[in-house]
Parts: structure tokens; C-alpha cells; sequence
């Protein structure tokens, strides 16, 4: 598909669906020993998208609120673009973005040594009191490895689907221990994460913009 039928499609109605079944918000929490607390959809191109707090998770002792839809925007993804998605399906006691040692990270590791990974993509939330729309972090450049091309690009990406407030490393990612900075630093793999407004993860309540955020990242993905 591209930009424009993805933009005029359902697709927000199929995330909708894909949320109720993959995503479900609940506190249960589940032993990560016996239940895997995440799915990876494979994929045949070397990207990977990764939405680490597509459902909730604990960080400090504290159940923290999952990102909305950016699970079911990865799944989607990996639909449309053939890429690799890794998302976390279950609560189970801790935050693969903050946590220096988890299964998540654990399983990150063993897809782009498995699958010869050549980017990362990290999927957040952000509110929709917030001045942008779109946040792009690079570890203020670390993360991307000497490609600096590839930010420019996701840039432009966006703006083709005319989603014009970008700001970069508002969220840098190096604090802590993030999929980004583990991704770039531990795996030698470039990575950018990316921070989506609350009002471009509504599918519920307004498909266009969420349609909209899925075709710029599906056209950055196929063209990368």
C-alpha cells in the first residue's frame, strides 16, 4: 500500500481490533518463566519496530500506564512493510525501558542476531498536552551511529503525510536504560525513538491522524 491508500484506509478500525486481542490493559501480572510476556511478529525485512509499553508495566515498585496503541501500530507495520515487530503483551513486573536486564531486552538481542537487524524503531506515547506530535530521539545523534541521514529522512517521512510538528530529542533516550541506547550502544544497531502524541494514537475517536502516523512510518520502512 502506499501513503495515500493507507491514509483513506480502515486500517484504524483493524488497530481497534488488534488492541482488544493482543493489548488487553489489565494488572494481572503474569511469571514471565512460564508466559512469554511479549510477541515478535516476524518479518522478512531487516527492520525491527519495538513498542516496549504497548500494555502496562511496573517501574519502581509502581504499575505504570501502557503507550495506547503503539502495539497494535507496530503490528500493523510489520503487516504493511514486512518488517519485524516486537511488542509487550503482558504485565510482568517490570519496564523493558527501564531496566538494564529483561527478557525484552533478552529478546531484542536474539531477533537481530537471528534476523541480521539493520535499524531499530521505538515506539512511545506521549500526551496530548504536549507542543509536538511527533519527538524523535536520537541520544542527541549517538543513537544513529554516524547515519545521520536516516533522522532527515523519518523527518520528511512525516511531513509528506502532513504531520508538521517535529522536534527532536525532547526525549533523548539516553537516560536510563532504553531500548534505544541498548539497541545503538550494546547491539551496534542504529535506533531512533520515536514519541507520538496522544492525539495521533486515537483511532477511537479520529482514524485519520492515527492513519496518517502509520503511512509515514510504513513509507520511512519501505524506503530505508
Amino acid at each position: 500500500m502506499d501513503i495515500k491508500e493507507i491514509i483513506s484506509s480502515r486500517k484504524y478500525e483493524e488497530a481497534l481490533a488488534i488492541e482488544k486481542v493482543h493489548f488487553v490493559k489489565t494488572d494481572r501480572m503474569v511469571n514471565p518463566k512460564k508466559v512469554s510476556p511479549f510477541k515478535h511478529w516476524e518479518g522478512v525485512r531487516p527492520v525491527l519496530i519495538v513498542a516496549p509499553h504497548a500494555v502496562r508495566h511496573v517501574r519502581k515498585k509502581k504499575i505504570k500506564p501502557s503507550d495506547l496503541f503503539t502495539g497494535s501500530l507496530a503490528y500493523l507495520l510489520a503487516d504493511i512493510t514486512g518488517c519485524h515487530a516486537l511488542a509487550l503483551t503482558k504485565l510482568y513486573g517490570g519496564d523493558p525501558n527501564y531496566d538494564k536486564n529483561c527478557v525484552f531486552k533478552d529478546e531484542i538481542k536474539r531477533i537481530c542476531s537471528k534476523y541480521d537487524i539493520k535499524l531499530l524503531l521505538d515506539l512511545h506515547g506521549a500526551s496530548a498536552t504536549k507542543e509536538f506530535d511527533i519527538d524523535i530521539g536520537t541520544m542527541k545523534g549517538k543513537s544513529l551511529l554516524g547515519q545521520k541521514k536516516l533522522k532527515s529522512r523519518l523527518e520528511k517521512s512525516f511531513k509528506k503525510c502532513a504531520i508538521t510538528r517535529i522536534s527532536f530529542d525532547s526525549f533523548p533516550a539516553e537516560k536510563q536504560h532504553t531500548v534505544t541506547r541498548f539497541a545503538s550502544q550494546e547491539l551496534a544497531i542504529p535506533a531512533l525513538q520515536i514519541e507520538i502524541n496522544r492525539k495521533f494514537r486515537a483511532p477511537n475517536q479520529n482514524g485519520l491522524p492515527f492513519n496518517r502516523v502509520l503511512a509515514a512510518l510504513a513509507s520511512f520502512i519501505s524506503e530505508v
